[in-house]
């Protein structure tokens, strides 16, 4: 579907461009055959154009759609870890920071630093900040969580301890190269794309395609097979917004 769209706009920028130009030239009184010639090489120059810019953006949503969803199932999987495993997770990913010492579960210490882990299926509470903030050091306090809600984060700020919440986690755990081969709660891959695939939100995509595929019938010498598959994509659309399912993931939380 999204190669569609894709080849439908491309198509549609050197149509829109070489009939323009083609009128245009015949404007200024260009004969007919040189004037095609030229405005199929404009189209063409538009439509490769459009083509790059349009890769250049999908390259670019991808990549941040890929980490989202990375980061998504980071905290689904550090929130369904045991305590242990998250100390011996932390411990592994701080280490670039210097020597980690383990104080107890949940809890390490470096040189200047100590780490309070908070990976739940809740955000972080002011409660759980004031209970970090008695205990006694002379060390930075450094809270890693998922997400914290906003009594917690205006308390950490008042009595000056450091909150790192999901963005800053995942992207700490990834400079450390930590990411896990496999997630806890992660589906299978063909399921999950078949779920993505066919949820309502795409419906609005598929009708998209099938409209311009549609419209591209109009200007083509061969108006069959467009009008094929853009009514297949209108009827898949339809199905997809009656029949389609929002795909739904638990989340660990993240601001």
């Amino acid at each position: 579907m999204k190669k569609s769209a894709f080849y439908s706009d491309i198509l549609f920028s050197f149509s829109l461009v070489g009939i323009f130009t083609l009128c245009f030239f015949r404007y200024l009184r260009i004969a007919l055959f040189p004037a095609l010639l030229l405005a199929f090489a404009c189209g063409v120059l538009a439509a490769t154009a459009n083509g790059a810019w349009l890769q250049s953006k999908r390259q670019t949503l991808l990549l941040r759609k890929s980490d989202e969803e990375e980061k998504q199932k980071l905290l689904l999987h550090l929130a369904l870890l045991s305590d242990e495993q998250k100390t011996v997770f932390f411990q592994k990913v701080l280490s670039a920071r210097g020597e980690v010492k383990r104080f107890s579960r949940l809890r390490l210490t470096t040189k200047e630093e100590f780490f309070f882990l908070c990976f739940r299926f809740k955000p972080l509470s002011a409660d759980e900040v004031s209970a970090v903030y008695r205990l006694k050091t002379n060390k930075r306090r450094v809270i890693l969580c998922g997400e914290a809600d906003d009594s917690a984060r205006r308390l950490c700020d008042r009595v000056n301890i450091q909150l790192c919440e999901g963005e800053r986690v995942y992207e700490e755990v990834k400079t450390a190269q930590a990411l896990p081969d496999a997630y806890l709660g992660d589906s299978p891959k063909t399921k999950r794309r078949l779920r993505l695939c066919f949820a309502k939100s795409n419906s609005r995509r598929f009708l998209t395609a099938g409209a311009l595929v549609l419209l591209t019938s109009l200007i083509t010498p061969f108006p069959r097979y467009y009008l094929i598959f853009g009514s297949a994509l209108l009827a898949l659309a339809v199905i997809v917004r009656i029949f389609g399912k929002s795909p739904q993931t638990p989340q660990a939380g993240t601001r």
